[in-house]
């Protein structure tokens, strides 16, 4: 069987379904063996019906193939996928249970079906609950395969506006989990996405369930580029850092956490497992100063506060909770920032928030025109809703002072949101070869000043050799 992986889309956590059916006088990718859902169409009752007809219609040849991307539900300790108009306070009449799903796949017959789930605690599988135990989804019979984002008491995270593990899942497909062969088997696929998962998301176990029996299910064949090669180390290594990590920013402190949580709103909490000596004397005093400290944790930044830090020592194990409270805004409103004219050309408040964003990541300066590019280098440098002091050329600085990728990344993240150039960021990403970057990708939103005008998007697509 073979995927393109152009039909797989990034999974919103809007519920999003496709179905492909296969025998074998069909052909995977043709529009009319597949079947979409996603918005407001996909609505428990409608995909109810499609998956049983899909699952139970099948003939013996056929080979079916499920993706579904959106939110899981615990109830009662029963797994639900919720479709567009699931209701929390009535989860058993509006939703999915994932073992009617289950019942699905274990009796259709189908030769093969292989299903993927980006949902939260979507493998709820065969656990221990008062002696008794409860299935989730466990597949049985023979050529059948499940992939979950993740364990049933696990969330499946998202970044950029899609889940994580359908991002690498579109990654391993491309051939990022191709053997030495190019050839992509359901094993190679799983242990690529499992481990991609669990590096960059401490808390997100990927779960499999195999019934296929012989060969592995071969998925792609990649056809291998000039001077390309399979299962070894390429010449050139590429990296793609599209997410902070494990890493935060407090101040100038910057270290991996193992947890990450807000309590309540304008409430921040960090877990540091084992932290070093250094790393606890700084936090213990940046408390005594009771000073204010710019905050930046994956694709979001504050100003806060150290409200309290808790030491938990065992025999070999410490922990350290760090305790965090926003500052809120400066004033009791934020005002739009002003346009210039300059050389008879205006220059709006989102054309100087584009210059400033340059000139944060690339050091980009301006040429001189007259006395007004004393005002708009003003402008850039001084923005009017900032809560901290632009930095030019930050690529290049934290590259030759040594930090990660990572954590370069989620400097930047703290320059852009509290210097009030942008309130969202819904991609930042470096394209990274042999530790330079190479390409600079960028999308975000400004701030929203009025109710009736949408935000401004600023957007970077650039190469870039820093």
């Amino acid at each position: 069987m073979f995927i393109s992986p152009l039909t797989l889309l990034p999974g919103s956590r809007q519920c999003f379904l496709f179905f492909v059916t296969k025998s074998q006088n069909l052909v995977m990718n043709q529009k009319e063996n597949v079947e979409v859902f996603q918005g407001n169409i996909a609505k428990r009752d409608i995909l109810h019906s499609a998956l049983t007809s899909f699952f139970e219609d099948a003939s013996p040849n056929d080979i079916l193939f499920l993706f579904w991307a959106g939110h899981g539900f615990l109830h009662n300790n029963e797994g639900y996928f919720v479709p567009f108009d699931g209701d929390a306070y009535n989860p058993e009449d509006s939703m999915i249970k994932m073992t009617d799903v289950r019942d699905l796949i274990d009796h259709t017959i189908a030769s093969t079906v292989l299903a993927f789930f980006d949902t939260c605690h979507s493998g709820a599988i065969a656990r221990n609950i008062q002696h008794e135990m409860v299935r989730g989804l466990e597949v049985k019979g023979s050529g059948k395969v499940l992939i979950a984002a993740c364990t049933s008491n696990q969330w499946a995270w998202d970044r950029n506006g899609h889940g994580a593990f359908t991002d690498y899942l579109i990654r391993g497909l491309e051939g990022e989990a191709a053997d030495a062969n190019g050839e992509i088997d359901v094993y190679n696929l799983y242990s690529y996405v499992s481990k991609k998962v669990a590096e960059e998301f401490k808390d997100q176990t990927p779960v499999m369930k195999s019934t296929l029996t012989g060969k592995p299910l071969l998925l792609k064949r990649v056809v291998k580029r000039e001077g390309q090669s399979f299962g070894t180390s390429p010449a050139i290594e590429t990296k793609i850092v599209n997410s902070s990590g494990a890493y935060f920013w407090l101040g100038d402190l910057t270290c991996e956490y193992d947890e990450y949580r807000e309590p309540k709103a304008g409430t921040y909490e960090l877990v540091l497992k084992n932290p070093d000596s250094k790393t606890e004397r700084t936090l213990k005093l940046m408390q005594q100063n009771s000073g204010q400290y710019a905050l930046s944790v994956r694709n979001f930044a504050d100003m806060v506060t150290i409200e309290n830090i808790r030491v938990e020592s065992q025999k070999e194990d410490t922990t350290v909770t760090i305790t965090l409270v926003s500052l809120g805004d400066y004033s009791s409103f934020t005002f739009p920032e002003m346009s210039i004219n300059l050389m008879g050309k205006r220059l709006s408040a989102d054309d100087i928030a584009m210059l400033r964003v340059r000139r944060i990541l690339f050091g980009e300066e301006l040429p001189r025109y007259d006395h007004s590019s004393v005002l708009l280098e003003s402008m850039i440098i001084n923005p009017s809703n900032a809560k901290i002091q632009v930095i030019s050329n930050l690529l290049r600085i934290l590259k030759e002072k040594g930090y990660t990728m990572e954590q370069i990344r989620g400097k930047v993240v703290e320059q852009l949101i509290l210097t009030g150039t942008l309130q969202e960021i819904e991609d930042l990403t470096f394209v990274v070869e042999n530790g330079v970057i190479k390409k600079v990708c960028l999308q975000g939103y400004r701030p929203k000043y009025y109710a009736n005008v949408e935000p401004t998007k600023i957007e970077i697509n650039e190469s870039v050799n820093i």
